[in-house]
């Protein structure tokens, strides 16, 4: 009776998540809402498939608007975002507004985060491109041209990572869109998007070696 006790209480104790294999590579798509014309800017949602150790968990990036309009002038914000983040990044060949957020144009780089209550997050910082594109070649952002963006960019997981994460650090990126019917009544837009990380865990002697090898990849 004594063995037949201990064998389940090895069982139990290694299919916790603490003992978890954690993969080098992890893609999963996610979905969820956001609006540059909230304060504060976060977009979030839930991990819909995937790694397993993510799915059913959840997903933030938040954007730091130190300094933009307040959010209860939702049409002064915008013109402000517009001119700031927009039209200064037309692109005449393809005739579209790249709208870059990162830690040169906004006051502190934006934060990222995935995982999953028991397992532990993910953790990092990242850039955020949202695109418009200019479907009346008039180069004047207009309503049904903010009813879809294109949203991509690059993420980078740091070593604060809680749970089975901690100490693990890599480098990703993500790509999707946004959708709203109706984006001039400035309520969230709905997000869908994929992503990709290669991470390992920095903690390790090894961490120079292969780190060099992970940003090599990602710099070719």
């Amino acid at each position: 009776m004594r063995s037949a006790a201990l064998v389940f209480v090895c069982i139990l104790v290694l299919s916790t998540p603490a003992f978890a294999q954690v993969p080098a590579h992890i893609e999963y798509s996610f979905s969820g809402t956001g609006n540059l014309m909230t304060s504060p800017v976060i977009y979030s949602g839930t991990v819909d498939s995937g790694e397993p150790l993510l799915v059913g968990g959840d997903w933030f990036i938040s954007i730091d608007d130190t300094g933009w309009p307040s959010d209860s002038d939702k049409n002064t914000r915008w013109s402000y975002v517009d001119a700031a983040f927009f039209t200064p990044n037309f692109n005449p060949y393809v005739f579209s507004w790249t709208g870059v957020f990162n830690s040169s144009t906004t006051a502190s780089i934006p934060q990222w985060s995935a995982g999953n209550d028991g397992v532990g997050d993910l953790v990092g910082t990242a850039e955020v491109q949202l695109t418009i594109q200019d479907f009346n070649f008039d180069m004047v952002i207009q309503p049904d041209e903010r009813m879809l963006m294109l949203l991509s960019g690059t993420i980078i997981v740091v070593k604060n990572g809680t749970g089975i994460w901690a100490g693990y650090c890599g480098l990703g990126s993500y790509s999707g869109s946004t959708e709203n019917a109706d984006p001039w009544n400035f309520t969230d837009d709905s997000v869908t998007g994929d992503a990709v990380l290669d991470i390992e865990d920095c903690s390790l002697p090894t961490e120079t070696v292969t780190w060099g090898k992970v940003k090599a990849t990602y710099r070719n």
